[in-house]
């Protein structure tokens, strides 16, 4: 069970006699479609079969079915996933969402499908765990992981350029009936420039010489100057109190960086040079806190006043949604289904917004208290076991697996916090890396169960 001392390997007859070139490609397609997830994400997400019109089925989707028809020569992983997933409020969850999904679609039509994506998306939680059965996954894993971040930081700092490069990028025609670019078409802010920052402070990266806690405090600041998002505030104090937990030695670096590269971009500022973000503001102190307080919807003046107004919204709609969700037995239980919109709110070019910016208001929107009551289940079995394996690979010396496993959990950690405030799992680019990772995980905790107990 182990390829050396302390390092996790999974079994190569996992897999049984399933042709190895077969699992083996199966494996890299999810990969690269995770990756692309991953880096390209709103423009990627668009991407269907066929490629216009509004029933298009997206790649994430087709990669289910194909899993699912696929079940039978899996049917030998099963096992071994019931003995680590939180298999009764998984089958709760599931069963119940299905169901509803079903109803919304005989009563509303398709859009029920599209309301039920992140229920949908979550089977990559089985699809994660199956392809890390795979036959030398966990080593490719590592190697893939490190090439995705990089990438994927690369192109998140071109985000100052976007409307640009966007220009120059192919577009594709969405279901909501806008046009929209493939490429620089970013929605998920900075979480996959801060999961690479935790693996760049884990590893102590350098580039080009340089120190890991400077290109760490650079992309944290940037990722506060630029793009000027408060969910990413909550993101960046998560990150330290994770590093501190973890692994203190990386506050301290991720610290001393942060404070040079925040003093190096306000003198630059001193010297008349305006970098605007993304709201428009060019960064100081002064907006710096005045965002941050907007979390909470105080209003400090005209620069941040559309961001505390739309924490006022948010509750609006979180309290309508209990409102209608509580106004009788059937829907308390159930919830309201999928296919109706869950607001009223038009973007200014008319698309109608459906999800209320909560991923956990949605869910108990969506299918009541039972539906509620069993995603949060699996979701905190799901963290018991990360730390579970977190703590065993730490006990055996496996620093590889070991920061592989605080990477991801970092992004999962990321992929929470941004649910908060927007619908950051009804979105394929955050649910289906989401939900692999765990997949992932569940296969680690598995292999080390497995594995002799010493180094």
């Amino acid at each position: 069970m182990m390829s050396r001392a302390g390092a996790v390997r999974l079994d190569p007859d996992s897999v049984g006699r399933r042709s190895a070139a077969v699992v083996e490609s199966r494996a890299l397609l999810v990969l690269l479609l995770v990756s692309a997830y991953l880096v390209l994400e709103h423009g990627f997400m668009l991407i269907r079969i066929p490629p216009t019109g509004r029933i298009g089925v997206p790649l994430a989707e087709i990669t289910i079915a194909v899993f699912a028809m696929m079940l039978l020569r899996d049917m030998p992983l099963v096992r071994g996933f019931a003995s680590v997933a939180p298999i009764t409020p998984l089958v709760v969850w599931w069963a119940v969402g299905l169901f509803r999904m079903a109803i919304g679609v005989y009563e509303n039509g398709i859009w029920a499908v599209r309301d039920a994506s992140h229920l949908i998306d979550s089977f990559f939680l089985w699809i994660g765990y199956v392809v890390a059965a795979s036959p030398g996954f966990l080593d490719r894993f590592s190697v893939w992981l490190r090439t995705t971040l990089n990438v994927g930081m690369a192109y998140g700092l071109l985000y100052p350029f976007r409307e640009t490069l966007a220009q120059w990028s192919p577009t594709i025609p969405a279901p909501g009936g806008y046009v929209a670019p493939l490429l620089f078409n970013y929605a998920s802010g900075t979480l996959v420039l801060l999961t690479g920052t935790t693996r760049i402070l884990l590893e102590r990266v350098r580039l080009l010489g340089i120190p890991s806690s400077f290109i760490a405090g650079f992309v944290i600041v940037f990722s506060v100057a630029i793009y000027q998002q408060r969910i990413g505030y909550l993101q960046i104090i998560a990150l330290g109190a994770l590093m501190l937990a973890l692994d203190p030695r990386s506050v301290q670096r991720m610290a001393i960086g942060f404070t040079i590269a925040l003093v190096a971009l306000l003198l630059l500022l001193q010297t008349g040079v305006t970098i605007p973000g993304r709201l428009g503001q060019t960064f100081s102190l002064e907006f710096l806190l005045e965002h941050f307080q907007a979390i909470w919807g105080t209003d400090g003046g005209a620069a941040v006043s559309g961001s505390a107004s739309g924490t006022g919204q948010r509750l609006q709609w979180w309290s309508k949604i209990w409102a209608d969700v509580t106004s009788g037995p059937t829907s308390l239980l159930f919830g309201l289904g999928y296919g109706i919109p869950l607001t009223d709110f038009r973007y200014v070019d008319d698309t109608l917004v459906r999800e209320p910016h909560n991923s956990t208001v949605s869910m108990f929107a969506r299918l009541g208290l039972v539906g509620i009551l069993s995603y949060a289940a699996v979701h905190v079995a799901l963290f018991r076991t990360w730390i579970e394996a977190l703590i065993e690979l730490t006990r055996r010396g496996d620093t590889l697996w070991r920061t592989n496993l605080i990477v991801i959990g970092a992004f999962i950690m990321f992929v929470w916090i941004l649910t908060t405030g927007e619908d950051g799992l009804e979105k394929p680019f955050n649910a289906v890396p989401f939900y692999f990772f765990w997949g992932v995980i569940l296969r680690v905790a598995y292999a080390l169960r497995r594995s002799a107990p010493r180094i």
